[in-house]
């Protein structure tokens, strides 16, 4: 029990940690995005990040995967880098980073809502009505129905929602499909989503280009090391915790963002961002204390074990 509680004292250090560096992720992207096209600009962020986890894979002899799970790794990769941030990245031309981050805190419903459907986890009505109040939140902080309302924000804020759904069906698919060690499975699935950014960059009209400025080179520094830092960590609570205590980050990371966004890139603070970011935060939380409550009932009919959060210790690597 000693040795269990300070895994788990380990893990939340690691989740807190994540949670804080995210904060500033969709900042520096704003500023990446004001020199270099988007898609151009993920594309080259994940890239570089892939080659990194390739070597630290290959430094530690780790096993590449194959068959049923490499199928896995490279559905990991479209899902949670290629999809998911190419819509981040987008949404970021039109909106501002807090109020992002406050719509992609809506993951844990989307993740909740496809392990349903995908029969990793139960669903339940409480979780429905979750969703519901988080929606209503996305639309007090789009501005919906008042003269703040505008089809740019819109767009932001629907690639957002996209972006949330993708990465919610990323964590899934690791849950669902073969372990992998984390370096082969970043190195995989940020090297498929490299691609598929690339080939989409041009047909979307975008121009490669390196670029001049000091503050481009900056940002984009800081989202290469907070992708190495952050996509390990996420894989390192995910081994531990069930997807959707995993997804719980999501929850605490529009706070930093907020707080760095109204600094350093001028994001008013205004009511409704407020009040939306409480209603999607209480729609989220609300919806994982159901899957909480279903984990627990599903438990205590099966001899006793809970099938959240100790069936997903056991997917560690190196098992």
């Amino acid at each position: 029990m000693s040795a269990a509680g300070g895994r788990d004292v380990h893990t939340a250090a690691v989740f807190v940690a994540a949670v804080v560096v995210t904060g500033g992720n969709a900042v520096a992207i704003r500023y990446s995005n004001r020199e270099l096209d988007p898609l151009f600009g993920a594309a080259a962020r994940f890239a570089v990040a892939a080659l990194v986890f390739a070597a630290v894979a290959a430094a530690g002899r780790r096993a590449w995967p194959r068959g049923r799970a490499l199928a896995g790794a490279l559905l990991y990769g479209l899902l949670n880098f290629g999809l998911a941030y190419g819509f981040i990245y987008e949404a970021l031309r039109e909106v501002h980073a807090g109020l992002a981050q406050i719509v992609l805190a809506s993951v844990p419903l989307a993740t909740l809502l496809i392990a349903a459907g995908a029969g990793v986890e139960a669903f339940s009505w409480r979780r429905f009505a979750g969703t519901l109040v988080a929606v209503a939140g996305i639309a007090v902080v789009s501005g919906a129905g008042t003269t703040a309302f505008s089809a740019s924000s819109l767009l932001g804020i629907a690639c957002m929602a996209a972006a949330a759904v993708s990465i919610g069906a990323g964590a899934v698919v690791v849950k669902v499909f073969p372990p992998v060690p984390g370096a082969p499975l970043n190195a995989v699935g940020m090297a498929v989503g490299a691609v598929a950014l690339a080939v989409a960059s041009p047909l979307a009209g975008e121009r490669w280009r390196v670029p001049v400025r000091g503050e481009t080179f900056a940002a984009f520094g800081f989202l290469v090391v907070s992708t190495l830092i952050l996509f390990a960590a996420f894989l390192y609570v995910l081994r531990r915790w069930s997807a959707s205590a995993t997804s719980y980050q999501f929850l605490f990371v529009p706070i930093p963002a907020v707080i760095v966004s109204s600094l350093l890139d001028s994001e008013a603070l205004t009511p409704a961002l407020f009040l939306g970011g409480l209603l999607v935060l209480a729609g989220s939380y609300l919806g994982l204390r159901a899957g909480r409550s279903g984990a627990r009932r599903a438990g205590r009919t099966a001899e006793g074990h809970l099938p959240g959060d100790a069936a997903a210790r056991t997917d560690a690597p190196g098992r």
